[in-house]
């Protein structure tokens, strides 16, 4: 019973549905990432990458493709949220040979990269000319994942960097609003200043995640549209050239 729950909890966490809309902290910001990687996944085909790949949330979104090979860094002590890790990177080299990959996929990553225009090189290098990639980055997001959290990237930031490192943008858009980023704000303050205690900060935070998820699509859906705060950016890219 208790691995059945954990599976659920896992699932929603990266796929919320209406459950998720009661129990996941992160609803507001999560499924509008899912909904962006769905909507582009049938670009992505052929042998793909996975760059930053963790559990691989999105792996059955590409079915259509020959190949889907998960790249991370190895982080010690995380070896047992690293099991889908098919090859580890160490920083500065992606242990594949050049024009490699047909497709690339790398969600939430970019903001842990200290060396960007290096990682974008790499990227580059083992995608085959004319190779598809969809990338998403944080834009309003609280520090995570610390002391490997470097970077926030404006829209004409990320537009600089990928086609300086020799990419073509197919397409970019934000997710979510500013209305949105209030109500995932409010639920982060809530379980930040929580105990750590697992349970009781589940227990405590319920109700709250209820309320602001709730205003958050409802207020989002009746007030007037402002994006100069969001959570994502979302870029789909194709490779222009060998650098």
């Amino acid at each position: 019973m208790n691995q059945t729950l954990i599976n659920i909890i896992q699932k929603e966490k990266f796929h919320p549905s209406f459950l998720g809309f009661f129990i996941n902290h992160n609803f507001l910001i999560r499924r509008k990432i899912r909904k962006a990687i769905l909507k582009h996944s049938n670009l992505l085909s052929g042998a793909m990458i996975d760059f930053g790949c963790g559990t691989k949330p999105y792996k059955e979104f590409f079915s259509n493709c020959d190949e889907y090979i998960g790249v991370d860094y190895k982080i010690e002590g995380r070896e047992e949220k690293q099991k889908e890790v098919d090859v580890f990177y160490d920083g500065k080299i992606i242990p594949f040979e050049n024009n490699r990959f047909d497709s690339l996929l790398s969600t939430e990553v970019l903001e842990h990269v200290f060396n960007i225009d290096e990682l974008l090189l790499e990227f580059n290098r083992v995608l085959k000319l004319g190779g598809k990639a969809i990338i998403t980055t944080p834009f309003m997001w609280e520090e995570h994942e610390m002391p490997y959290d470097f970077a926030r990237y404006t829209t004409p930031a990320l537009e600089h960097l990928y086609s300086k490192n020799g990419f073509e943008i197919i397409h970019n858009y934000k997710t979510g609003n500013y209305i949105e980023v209030i109500y995932q704000f409010k639920i982060n303050y809530i379980k930040n200043i929580l105990p750590e205690n697992k349970l009781i900060k589940h227990i405590v935070l319920f109700p709250f995640t209820i309320f602001y998820n709730f205003f958050g699509v409802l207020l989002s859906l009746v007030l007037p549209k402002d994006d100069t705060a969001y959570f994502n950016n979302v870029f789909i890219l194709k490779k222009a050239k060998n650098l």
